[in-house]
């Protein structure tokens, strides 16, 4: 089989190097070196690595100034057969929606069997592109994709995706599009031969009228959300940080210091949650704020308690109500009690058996009728690895403004709602507003608080019946839960110990394991860790991967670069065990040890719980 494969690719400015002009509330461009998404080079590399395998041509297509031609050489040096370069005035200024239009449209005229996309940029780190082309182009899906394989037949593709708490296969039709996981293949650089052999390669340009477009698709004018300042949200806590030359010392120093801020005991940050809100007698129903439950293992996953909190405190300033959406096979009926208790007044129940297995087109259709019956003013999604994919799809299909990986959620006096996101590995955030109603975000896991449960209340249940001939477009072939993962306990716990590449080899892993069961703590790791496959990659925390914001963030021989820190930002307390006084981890700790992790986690351990033993825990 001949596949003719289109990547997608995008030019940023080196996230390392963005900054913000204070004065002027803008990102200083002059003198920052512009590189490929790094995902998107791999995107690129796998798609030439399945064209060699079963025939066909690669085209790279990318969507940008005139400066961005030298990402396209760059690609089509690594082997790309040729490259299109869409660009145009009139395409300055678009949001995910306005260039998900463009791309449709220059897609269309290529007529690729596959669509090969990176999981998200690293400049605005949305992942909304893939599934909101999807859907105008009325093509399958499939994200997170970690494997391609050829099957025997000429217009189907056999693909693993990466989920949160473990995997699935599919056999999917195509044409189809695709996003893929950093850790799909080896990244690499063109060589100087290759990137001159590339210069004689052809290399389009193409302009809105090329593409069929009218100039009121693009840009700002075409754009459902719009950004009205850029902050700053560099992260530095100025904490004590002690030498780890006497190992058991600066144990002893760090345990004590955990013991005094509640380590063993109830979360105090949890103390006092706000009570559930009482349900209104009246509301407006144009005021509603409407959450999309997720389930995990068999029950609510914890983000969608923080997306209903949020939700309360919103429709306490609109004046509206709360409702949920809750999608699944016919077991899932009995989550109703628990939506209502953590504050859903309403919630829109589709218990059927062709939901039982997550599928993009068919939750789709249900939230989409959902919205379309009941007009809600706000629709929150969590920001997971099915939400990041279920929200753009719908957005599109009711062509709506759509905020991705929210951290925050802000509404002024006149009710004028503004979700707060982050860009550049965190740096930088910025208040985005949409032009289209219900305002439409995922909201990342951790970042908001949920509320006290209210086990007495019983929310209006309302049975939403789903049509049957919604066509995936891919097969399900099977659903792996790993529960030894322990990825399900990042999104709630306590602790979280977080292991780095400085550990230096896979056996290292037991040792800081064992601090983390000490600790009575979840164990991550960075994105090095997961690449060389030390821990899974639904372990891995940052930029790439999971958010998570518990009490105590214990990191071991990671450097602390913006890309990691942006998945624990919203930790109360950074602990940080390092070799390196200049790593710059210890900006961003509350309490440091600057030592051999092989000998100073050890130590902690012991000194974890012989302090265990003392209090009884």
């Amino acid at each position: 089989m001949a596949v003719n494969i289109v990547v997608c690719v995008k030019q940023t400015p080196a996230p390392a190097e963005a900054r913000l002009d204070e004065a002027t509330k803008t990102l200083v461009r002059e003198g920052v070196p512009v590189v490929i998404s790094s995902i998107d080079r791999r995107a690129l590399l796998e798609g030439l690595r399945l064209r060699d395998e079963v025939g066909g041509t690669v085209t790279v297509l990318t969507m940008g100034p005139p400066q961005a031609e030298s990402a396209l050489r760059d690609c089509l040096a690594l082997g790309a057969d040729k490259a299109v370069h869409l660009t145009d005035p009139a395409l300055a200024g678009s949001d995910t929606l306005a260039t998900a239009r463009a791309l449709a449209l220059a897609l269309g005229k290529l007529n690729p069997d596959l669509i090969v996309c990176g999981k998200f940029s690293i400049d605005s780190e949305t992942g909304q592109i893939p599934g909101e082309v999807a859907e105008l182009m009325d093509i399958p899906q499939i994200t997170c994709v970690r494997q391609i394989k050829p099957t025997e037949g000429s217009d189907t593709l056999w693909m693993e995706r990466e989920t949160d708490e473990g995997f699935e296969q599919y056999l999917v039709n195509l044409p189809a599009i695709i996003s893929v996981t950093e850790l799909i293949i080896t990244s690499r650089r063109p060589t100087e031969e290759e990137q001159e052999a590339a210069k004689d390669k052809p290399l389009e340009a193409w302009t809105i009228g090329d593409i069929g477009g009218s100039a009121d698709q693009f840009g700002e004018a075409g754009s459902p959300t719009s950004v009205s300042e850029l902050r700053s949200a560099e992260m530095e806590r100025s904490g004590e940080i002690i030498s780890g030359d006497d190992p058991q010392k600066a144990a002893k120093r760090l345990t004590a210091y955990l013991m005094d801020n509640g380590l063993f005991r109830p979360n105090q940050r949890q103390a006092q949650p706000k009570s559930r809100r009482s349900a209104p007698a009246s509301s407006d129903p144009h005021c509603t704020v409407m959450v999309v439950a997720e389930m995990m293992a068999g029950h609510l996953r914890p983000v969608t308690h923080e997306l209903l909190g949020a939700a309360q405190d919103m429709a306490d300033k609109l004046g509206g109500s709360v409702a949920a959406i809750l999608l699944g096979g016919p077991d899932v009926a009995e989550q109703s009690t628990a939506l209502g208790a953590y504050g859903a007044d309403t919630v829109y129940l589709a218990a059927d058996d062709s939901l039982n297995s997550y599928d993009t087109l068919r939750y789709t259709e249900a939230v989409v009728l959902v919205i379309n019956e009941h007009q809600p003013q706000v629709v929150l999604f969590a920001s997971t690895t099915n939400g990041r994919d279920l929200a753009p799809r719908v957005a599109a299909r009711l062509q709506l403004g759509l905020t991705g990986d929210c951290v925050d959620i802000e509404i002024d006096d006149d009710g004028q709602i503004a979700m707060i996101k982050p860009a550049f590995g965190g740096n930088i955030v910025s208040p985005i507003y949409s032009r289209t109603v219900p305002v439409m975000a995922t909201v990342r896991p951790g970042m908001l608080a949920a509320r006290e449960p209210d086990a007495g209340v019983r929310p209006e249940v309302v049975q939403i019946e789903v049509s049957s001939d919604v066509q995936s477009g891919a097969q399900l072939l099977k659903a792996v839960v790993e529960s030894d993962l322990g990825a399900t306990r990042l999104d709630d716990a306590d602790v979280v110990v977080c292991v780095g590449q400085g550990i230096g080899s896979v056996e290292g892993i037991p040792v800081v394991r064992e601090l983390a069961d000490a600790l009575d703590g979840a164990l991550a790791g960075s994105l090095r860790v997961a690449t060389r496959e030390w821990l899974p990659p639904q372990l891995q925390l940052g930029l790439t991967g999971k958010t998570v914001a518990p009490r105590f963030y214990v990191t071991v021989a990671i450097s602390g670069a913006p890309n990691h820190l942006v998945g624990a930002r919203k930790s109360e307390h950074i602990i940080a065990i390092n070799n390196d006084p200049e790593a710059p981890i210890f900006k961003s700790a509350n309490f440091g040890i600057i030592g051999d992790w092989a000998e100073v986690v050890p130590a902690l351990t012991s000194a974890i719980q012989a302090a265990r033993v003392g209090i009884g825990a």
